[in-house]
């Protein structure tokens, strides 16, 4: 992950790999056969573990609204408290389509029930999910590029949920409220960074 958020998607070395992770190059090869499946590998592997954060902190949470209204706010808080991991995800999410499918799955649930409580108004649902995941991106970036703004995980979800329909009432109450407990997670360690390398999980798409 160091490696892709220092370097970039097309800069991975499988050598330089097994460098950053302190095991040998066997050990890389026995996994991985080129790059590309290490950037499907670790970009699936932050995509569904953070979603499944995401889904445990939004547990007994009803309204699709809010549930994609924390989400959002947990990937940017996450982004102010980790660029590292942030900018993995950035770079590793546009290039690779299966990372983006994994996230679509938790994505479009959250905007269908937002829209069955009429929470949410929108035309056409592929946009509206296609709309929360780049914007989210592009927020993260942001973030990334130094732009401070005061609260801006609220100011924010409160933009998208405007944009996705939300009168104005509803979505300065829903961006404002206070994020779940266990909303915040702690800093991923070197150490299991590398036990990730040197056993990745593969993990089929739910979309």
């Amino acid at each position: 992950m160091r490696i892709y958020a220092r370097k970039g998607v097309g800069e991975l070395l499988l050598n330089e790999l097994a460098e950053e992770a302190k095991v040998s190059n066997g050990t890389v090869y026995n996994y991985f056969k080129s790059r590309e499946e290490v950037l499907e590998a670790v970009g699936i592997e932050l995509a569904t573990e953070f979603s499944h954060h995401i889904t445990a902190a939004s547990t007994g949470v009803e309204s699709g609204a809010e549930r994609m209204s924390i989400g959002v706010r947990m990937f940017i808080e996450r982004a102010k408290r980790e660029p590292e991991w942030a900018s993995a995800v950035v770079r590793i999410y546009q290039y690779d389509k299966n990372v983006r499918s994994a996230v679509i799955a938790y994505v479009r649930a959250d905007v269908r029930q937002g829209m069955k409580q009429n929470t949410l108004k929108f035309n056409n649902e592929d946009l509206a999910v296609v709309m929360v995941m780049f914007a989210t991106v592009g927020a993260m970036v942001a973030v990334l590029d130094g732009i401070e703004i005061e609260n801006i995980d609220s100011l924010f979800s409160e933009m998208l949920l405007l944009g996705l329909g939300a009168n104005p009432e509803n979505a300065k109450s829903i961006a404002n409220l206070a994020l779940p407990p266990n909303a915040v997670e702690p800093a991923q360690t070197e150490e299991t960074s590398e036990k990730k390398v040197r056993a990745p999980r593969r993990v089929t798409s739910r979309a």
